[in-house]
């Protein structure tokens, strides 16, 4: 049995990989599959939030993608970004309209019960220790309000490398329960997550309920370049389908991104 510290990731690692990525962040999202789950996610998330006017804390807020919309929205916005590169980017985007904390989720301090809603769209994933960042969050949370995170899903990467006929890697990512994102020369590590685990993470960090979806089932289903052939012929259709997929929480292991909200 592994150690219990081999399952955590060290603090802030990531924020070099996302320093290179910062000049065309928005570029990185205009490929096909990352639109597809990104689209699907924003969908997702604006079914959950409160109504305009309430503070969204975004974890992990890049470029301020996110965070441009929900402003724009009419949301009061924090962000928190690691990432200097990232972070300045945000402000230079959004200006007066976000408050930062250039720091890892681990060390910011905000309030108990100070916020209405909690984002973290692909970055909870980068943090030490899931379980521990998802009570952080959840505890800024108030009454009523709403944690979102969208993280990879190990099942669907296991999948993935066994169609490739890569059994070893398959059976290394699901052992250790770990990925590694390789960008422009950097790498990072990352937890890999299922829906139990995700389900028991917002569990033990007190969420009352929680609504875990599948995002890019088809990528499971038809395998990658199956799925990526069907969405570069008929993008719209193919969204429509993933949106009918993402329904059913039965399928959400077989989603290349796991979407969860949790109600606190």
């Amino acid at each position: 049995m592994a150690d219990p510290e081999d399952v955590l990731l060290p603090v802030g690692a990531s924020a070099a990989l996302y320093d290179r990525l910062a000049d065309d962040y928005d570029g990185h999202f205009a490929v096909a599959h990352r639109a597809a789950y990104d689209q699907l996610a924003w969908e997702l998330t604006l079914d959950a939030l409160p109504p305009a006017g309430a503070t969204v804390v975004d974890v992990g807020c890049g470029s301020g993608r996110w965070a441009e919309r929900l402003v724009a929205l009419g949301y009061r916005v924090i962000g928190i970004e690691p990432a200097p590169r990232m972070a300045a980017a945000a402000r230079r985007r959004l200006g007066a309209d976000i408050t930062i904390f250039e720091q890892p989720v681990e060390s910011v301090e905000l309030p108990a019960r100070s916020v209405d809603a909690v984002l973290a769209m692909g970055s909870l994933q980068y943090s030490r220790d899931v379980p521990e960042s998802l009570a952080r969050m959840t505890n800024w949370v108030r009454p009523g309000g709403c944690v979102v995170v969208l993280v990879d899903s190990l099942v669907a990467l296991v999948a993935e490398l066994s169609a490739r006929g890569d059994h070893e890697q398959a059976l290394q990512r699901l052992g250790t329960r770990r990925g590694t994102w390789t960008q422009d020369g950097q790498s990072a590590d990352l937890h890999l997550l299922d829906a139990q685990g995700v389900r028991a993470a917002y569990a033990s960090a007190g969420s009352r309920a929680v609504d875990v979806r599948g995002l890019l089932v088809g990528w499971t289903m038809l395998g990658r370049d199956g799925f990526l052939e069907l969405l570069a012929a008929d993008p719209a259709g193919r969204l429509a389908i993933e949106r009918e997929w993402a329904q059913h929480g039965e399928l959400a292991d077989l989603g290349k991104q796991l979407l969860a909200v949790g109600r606190c």
